[in-house]
């Protein structure tokens, strides 16, 4: 009995590179677990006050 295939790459790179290996798109997002939570109260405050800010300036 013959000794069976343990791994080949055969024909991978070819397949990865059809439609063109792309890079991953990058959030800019700001992640807020784990961050201060005196940080994180003062940005939600901030963040309240420049959409009011901004309704004002529309209104």
């Amino acid at each position: 009995m013959s000794k069976s295939k343990n791994h080949t790459n055969h024909n991978q790179n070819y397949k990865a590179h059809r439609n063109g290996i792309k890079k991953v798109k990058f959030d800019r997002s700001l992640r807020l677990k784990n961050i201060d939570p005196k940080f994180r109260r003062n940005l939600k405050f901030s963040q309240v006050g420049n959409r009011k800010a901004a309704a004002a300036k529309t209104a």
